[in-house]
């Protein structure tokens, strides 16, 4: 794969575009702030993010499209990375109407936001969420069928040991999707496709096989669906 700049900045937390970093100190003071509260939403401004998470139109689609590329069955049992406010979750749970669905996140405000909003399926059990984050070594009674993370592993600090240790929770032939859409203002067509070849070629690495790429186009930067079976 050709390497370029995008390619050495994405998707790992400590390589994110730099161009903010040559605004004044206290643009960059809020733009940390800002980061880190989509990494991690904490207090009332987690709240806060987790609601415009919620009700974000792209991020709807986002979750829409990764369904559609996994193909969710009625008994299927899925795993997402990074539930957020739980809309994936739900939307999953809709789906594997015989299945069974878990979430893992590494934010409390998260996990009680996709608590209330799936009360019902985990009150029935077909919801499982747990706190905790990718580099953890879960553990789970089933292996799953599908997995999947949005806007997520440009947050993980080693991306290839997280997905070998999603690829133990997979059944053989199970499927995961790895999602991402470049977030900063001078992110192309271009950027999203290195972004998503780099995806690729991390799935590749950590023992994945039948590893695609599917790029779909919004109104503002394309968005990269890494997709791999176990």
């Amino acid at each position: 794969m050709k390497t370029t700049h995008a390619t050495v900045r994405y998707p790992g937390l400590q390589h994110q575009a730099a161009e903010w970093k040559r605004r004044g100190p206290l643009f960059q003071a809020v733009r940390r702030f800002v980061w880190s509260q989509f990494r991690r939403p904490t207090g009332l401004w987690g709240i806060i993010v987790g609601k415009l998470m919620a009700h974000s139109s792209s991020n709807h689609d986002r979750i829409r499209w990764t369904m559609s590329l996994l193909d969710i069955q009625p008994s299927d049992r899925v795993l997402e990375i990074g539930f957020g406010p739980g809309v994936a979750i739900e939307l999953a749970s809709r789906m594997a109407t015989s299945g069974f669905v878990a979430g893992v996140d590494h934010s409390e405000v998260m996990l009680r936001q996709a608590a209330r909003l799936n009360v019902s399926a985990i009150r029935d059990g077909q919801v499982e969420l747990r706190l905790g984050s990718a580099s953890q070594q879960m553990s789970f009674d089933q292996p799953f069928d599908k997995i999947f993370t949005i806007n997520s592993i440009h947050f993980w600090t080693d991306p290839v040991e997280c997905l070998k240790k999603l690829g133990n929770l997979l059944r053989p032939s199970g499927m995961i999707a790895v999602v991402l859409q470049p977030r900063w203002r001078s992110a192309t067509d271009s950027t999203t496709k290195i972004i998503g070849e780099e995806l690729t070629a991390k799935l590749e690495i950590a023992g994945f096989r039948e590893c695609r790429l599917v790029i779909r186009q919004t109104e503002t930067v394309p968005v990269a669906f890494a997709i791999a079976v176990k």
